[in-house]
């Protein structure tokens, strides 16, 4: 444990405790990146690439855009690790299990993705994301100047993900103590719960000795078993043809994976479809949400790149005293607005790491020899703040990213890269760029005097890591 085996001395490490530091302190991922991983990173001649002791022994960790983007493009040789191995009755696992976009591997994803991906592909709905945000607009009214924008963020994205993803209204905004919100909210708490995420055997074999632990199991059970319901619900309503007919790209990805299914694209059980709606959650909600917080933020502590953003959407919206919902052609002539959420992905991605590779035979990388069975994991975060790849890496810039600009390519890494690059991310870009577009029509923001975030981020979580309680002041325009 204290050195690499034999066969992984010759690539420089990171010692033990440094991560046991981290744990016994709670430091977190950023802060760590910054202390640690950085400097250490820039100091080596493997070109970024280095070992770590982690959840599966010594793990190489690779931080260079081209090796990176060879482990993602060749899924043969880097295969994508089981994160099942050790975790089966957890929490997590009950939620995540089964085969699925995340978790599937070569055949299985394969075909999977013949059903999935046109449904990612027909499905825009704008009109979802702008009646949420309407409601949005509602329950600010009624909540005066400062706004916890963390916790409406994760309102607004599990109303968009059960409206969007399955036809589910949780109603989250409009009543945020209702049953199904109160229940995923706390299922989503408990898995990642530190002490169950770093030790899963307190999730298994000891669950007896954590009562609130076992409560939160058979919430667990009682939210998928409602999934189950929503399935069979909405293939009867699909084989009586008693659905609301809609425009192609404002349907629920549900519906269109079923109709993908009835025009002979590919099959999926029920349970596969429903461990396919988890993975959504999983991707699509507190990544999203904590995403939107980041990008108000930035907007809040920069008020010239806030304003020329509102620039951009009233030049494409116009100054009405009404709400707007973009169509999806406006969404893509707001070049600004995409270059702030570029940014803000590239200097905030709430989640920095993405599920181990596994080395399938011997191999190289970067002429470094890496031997059969280790554990691979693409340092997305830290190439995301290399000076290598970025100028002034710690400062916010959107304009990095403007038309033509070199650094407006290969290094920006938020949702992984080839073929399992995430299937939801024109989806969550869109969600963003609705959301950010009407929100700038109708409201000026600032951070408070006395905000804790006013001189550095303060983050929260394990998996997604988003904004601890992000107070903003705002004011209407309209």
């Amino acid at each position: 444990m204290m050195k690499p085996p034999k066969n992984l001395r010759h690539i420089p490490y990171i010692g033990y405790f440094s991560i046991f530091r981290t744990v016994i302190t709670g430091e977190s991922f950023w802060d760590r990146t910054y202390r640690v991983i950085v400097p250490f990173v820039d100091t080596l001649k493997t070109n970024g690439i280095y070992l770590e002791y982690g959840r599966h022994g010594w793990e190489l960790f690779v931080c260079n855009s081209d090796d990176i983007r060879r482990v993602f493009l060749d899924q043969d040789l880097f295969p994508k690790f089981s994160i099942r191995e050790g975790l089966q009755d957890t929490l997590f696992m009950k939620f995540i299990n089964g085969e699925n976009m995340i978790l599937a591997h070569t055949e299985a994803w394969k075909s999977q993705r013949k059903v999935i991906s046109p449904a990612f592909r027909r499905s825009m709905p704008t009109k979802v994301f702008g009646n949420c945000m309407q409601e949005m607009f509602e329950a600010m009214d009624q909540m005066g100047p400062t706004i916890d924008v963390s916790n409406l963020m994760r309102k607004y994205t599990l109303d968009v993900i059960g409206k969007a993803g399955f036809g589910f209204d949780f109603n989250a905004i409009r009543d945020p103590n209702s049953e199904w919100v109160k229940t995923y909210e706390g299922i989503s708490k408990a898995m990642e719960d530190p002490l169950f995420f770093i030790f899963p055997i307190l999730d298994k074999d000891l669950l007896w000795m954590f009562p609130k632990r076992i409560q939160a199991h058979k919430e667990m059970e009682r939210f998928l078993k409602m999934l189950d319901g929503v399935i069979l619900n909405k293939r009867e309503a699909l084989e009586k043809e008693k659905l609301e007919n809609k425009e192609e790209n404002e349907k629920d990805l549900l519906t269109l994976m079923i109709e993908s299914e009835n025009r002979g694209e590919g099959n999926l059980s029920n349970s596969e479809l429903k461990s396919n709606l988890c993975a959504f959650f999983i991707a699509g909600h507190d990544s999203t949400a904590s995403a939107l917080s980041y990008a108000i933020h930035y907007l809040a502590k920069y008020p010239k790149i806030q304003e020329k953003a509102r620039e951009e959407v009233i030049r494409i919206l116009g100054d009405e005293p009404v709400d707007v919902i973009p169509t999806i052609a406006e969404t893509k002539q707001m070049t600004y607005i995409h270059q702030v959420m570029k940014e803000t992905l590239r200097i905030n991605n709430p989640v920095p790491l993405v599920v181990p590779r596994v080395a399938a035979k011997d191999t190289e990388l970067s002429g470094l020899f890496i031997p059969k069975g280790t554990f691979i994991n693409p340092a997305l975060y830290t190439v995301h703040h290399r000076e290598k790849y970025w100028n002034n890496s710690e400062e916010f810039d959107p304009d990095r990213f403007s038309p033509g600009n070199e650094e407006n390519g290969e290094n920006w890494l938020p949702f992984g890269y080839g073929a399992r690059q995430c299937i939801g991310i024109n989806f969550s870009l869109s969600e963003q760029r609705v959301l950010l577009s009407m929100l700038l029509r109708k409201f000026t923001w600032t951070t408070p005097a006395n905000s804790i975030h006013k001189d550095q981020v303060v983050p929260q979580g394990l998996v997604v890591i988003g904004i601890h309680k992000l107070d903003i002041n705002f004011k209407k325009r309209y």
